[in-house]
């Protein structure tokens, strides 16, 4: 599997992530062990990403860990916010992540995977104020100072990827996680060259749009999808057969295919996050993204032709 650079100072990670949020749904699940988890292990994944909010996540991957008999990943979880609505609003970093809820958070997430010291730690969100209250900063470079952690990460609240553009700017962390697929390119325009000028690690997530991308899903899974029951499905439904009729098969074989390799192909991406709940996923994903990127000219396009500016998250809370 491909390697690309987490950070300028950081250890190469594979192309593509194993996205733990959902890994207890994977149906192969025996005595906390996770087959799909095993399997993009397997397949050269070197990074999982999970979070201390994704339930019985941490506890399954420590025990999938347990069982793996190859090179140990790399492992990058999220601290847990104290505000609920903070997933969606703004309000006091203070409030959402006080110093000892950082310190808090961390040494859960050491115990719930077994861990020493994490790879990688994220807020949970962002928000563009909290870059003037570095307080959950100190105590995260602490924690580093104390061996418990190497990297310092924010996952950038939804589609507000531009406010993550000071924090970056001024080098204050590692890395990013962000939003970024064939209809959100927008990181593209000046996030993603930001990180990858000032040698920041970018972990982009949701690349598949919690499945809207593969254009597999009806109007009654857009309804029982979290982050997709806001979407208008058949708004979704023509700009997917946009995108088809542009590129498939003539480009690439699938939709899945193209959404996996044109966000690999965005400069300034060290990986993609991607759900990998059942081994045929990971199947999918690898021999997807093994036909490398796409061309320049196609990128292009689907940036010019294809971006849709919308946040089906706003009315989540």
């Amino acid at each position: 599997m491909e390697r690309r650079a987490y950070c300028r100072t950081g250890p190469d990670v594979g192309v593509l992530t194993y996205g733990a949020m959902t890994i207890a749904a994977d149906p192969g699940l025996r005595d906390g062990v996770a087959p799909s988890l095993l399997a993009a292990l397997e397949a050269g994944v070197n990074l999982v990403d999970t979070a201390r909010v994704y339930p019985g996540s941490e506890e399954i991957v420590a025990a999938t860990l347990k069982a793996w008999r190859g090179p140990a990943p790399l492992v990058s979880t999220k601290v847990r916010s104290r505000a609920r609505d903070a997933y969606r609003f703004a309000c006091p970093v203070a409030e959402a992540y006080p110093p000892e809820g950082v310190r808090e958070s961390v040494e859960a997430s050491l115990k719930a995977l077994g861990r020493d010291t994490l790879d990688i730690v994220h807020l949970h969100q962002w928000h563009y104020a909290w870059t003037h209250d570095l307080s959950w900063l100190e105590t995260l470079q602490a924690l580093r100072g104390e061996g418990k952690l190497r990297f310092i990460a924010v996952s950038v609240q939804d589609h507000e990827h531009d406010a993550a553009l000071e924090l970056v700017s001024r080098g204050l962390v590692d890395g990013v996680q962000v939003i970024a697929h064939l209809f959100e390119s927008r990181p593209a325009n000046a996030l993603l060259p930001l990180c990858e000028a000032r040698g920041l690690g970018v972990i982009a997530r949701c690349v598949l749009d919690s499945g809207g991308l593969t254009g597999a899903l009806g109007e009654a899974d857009f309804a029982a999808r979290t982050f997709l029951k806001h979407a208008p499905p058949a708004e979704y439904a023509a700009r997917l057969r946009a995108l088809g009729d542009a590129f498939v098969p003539d480009v690439a074989g699938s939709l899945t295919e193209l959404a996996l390799r044109f966000t690999a192909s965005l400069p300034g991406v060290s990986t993609l996050a991607l759900g990998l709940s059942e081994t045929r996923f990971v199947d999918e994903a690898v021999a997807a993204l093994a036909r490398g990127p796409l061309p320049a000219d196609t990128v292009a396009a689907i940036r010019r032709e294809h971006v849709w500016s919308r946040n089906f998250y706003e009315k989540l809370l």
